[in-house]
This record gives C-alpha cells, structure tokens and sequence, in this order.
C-alpha cells in the first residue's frame, strides 16, 4: 500500500517521508541525543526512589502519555505511583493502577493495549534495540508538515502502522534506528511549531 487516506486526504508515502526528512534537516545537535534512553534513565530513578520496577514505572509513563507533555508525563506518572491517583483521564489512570499490581512484563504490555502507548513503553524500556516507532501526535504532525486535527490524530491501525513503516524507512534511509529518527524530529517540531 502506497497511499493511504487520513483525515479527508489521500497521502503517499513519499510525501509522508518527504516530510519527516524536512523536519530532520532542520535539527539541531542537540535534538541528536537520544530521549529514549533519558525517559529509560528516569523510569529507572522512579525503582530507586519507589517501590515499583522498571517494568511498572515504565507501564505507568506510557499508559498516561497520549496527549500530555512530557514533564507533565513524569509528574503524573509519580503522582500516580505515589497515591495511586492523578489528574488523568479514567482508562489510563485505571490501567496504570492495574500495571502496578503486575510484575510480568507480558502482563503489563496486555494492560497497556494500543500500538502508540505499547511503542511508547517498548522505546523507553529498550532504547538501544527496540525498532518501533511511537507514533504520536507530534509524529502524525510532523508527516502532514501541519498540526494534525482531532480526527487525524484518531488513527486505525492500518493508518499508524503506515506512518509507523515511513519512519522506518526513513530511518533506514539515514542509517539511524526507527526510534532514534522519530524522537531527533519530535524535539525538532516541537521547537520550530
């Protein structure tokens, strides 16, 4: 499939990577680092200070992430570990109450479900091998060149692995991991939009 249809739109893929290149050459060194293994770093501070494991804190972070910032990510995610609540929308908030009371990281992927929040665990648990791609809302924006619009961001599978696959052929392309090129061009857009 070489096209695939999101919003009111038909795209191709060569647009679709066209445009996630544009972004990439707009970073700057320091958008090179590597973020994933910054949230695994942080996950891991979360063991050290509370009672919970890698696998826990990490399960936690990911089901609270859709549509919040990232420093609002940690602290709802501690809040949460801390008192059990947090100002979170109820499925996660209750899916990640559930992943505390897990150990089995089989378990916890089962709890978290959905292609972008299990990618999302996936690239912070292991960010020096995993080949996926979060595709979040940056990620949705950053292929369309523009903000994407609520019914956009709400992607069936197919749309999400089709974004998922540009990235990694891009990725590809730039010799660099799928998850490595995906979060050097959120830091970007996040800076020039």
């Amino acid at each position: 499939m070489e096209k695939i249809k999101i919003g009111n739109k038909i795209y191709t893929r060569t647009k679709l990577n066209n445009k996630i290149l544009k972004t990439y050459a707009l970073r700057l060194p320091e958008e090179e680092n590597n973020w994933y293994l910054e949230a695994h770093n942080f996950a891991i501070r979360l063991t050290e200070k509370f009672d919970v494991t890698i696998e826990q804190a990490i399960g936690v972070i990911s089901v609270l992430s859709p549509r919040m910032q990232w420093n609002a990510n940690k602290k709802q995610a501690i809040l949460l570990i801390v008192s059990g609540n947090c100002k979170s929308m109820n499925v996660p908030k209750e899916k990640a109450r559930k992943i505390l009371c897990e150990t089995d990281e089989k378990r916890i992927l089962e709890i978290i479900k959905g292609p972008k929040t299990t990618n999302f665990y996936l690239n912070i648990r292991y960010p020096a091998r995993s080949d996926r791609v979060t595709v979040d809302r940056h990620a949705i924006a950053i292929t369309l060149g523009r903000t994407a619009t609520d019914a956009e961001l709400s992607l069936s599978l197919n749309q999400y692995q089709f974004i998922e696959k540009c990235y990694i052929m891009v990725a590809n392309r730039l010799n660099l991991a799928p998850l490595h090129l995906q979060s050097i061009t959120w830091q970007t857009w996040k800076r020039i939009k």
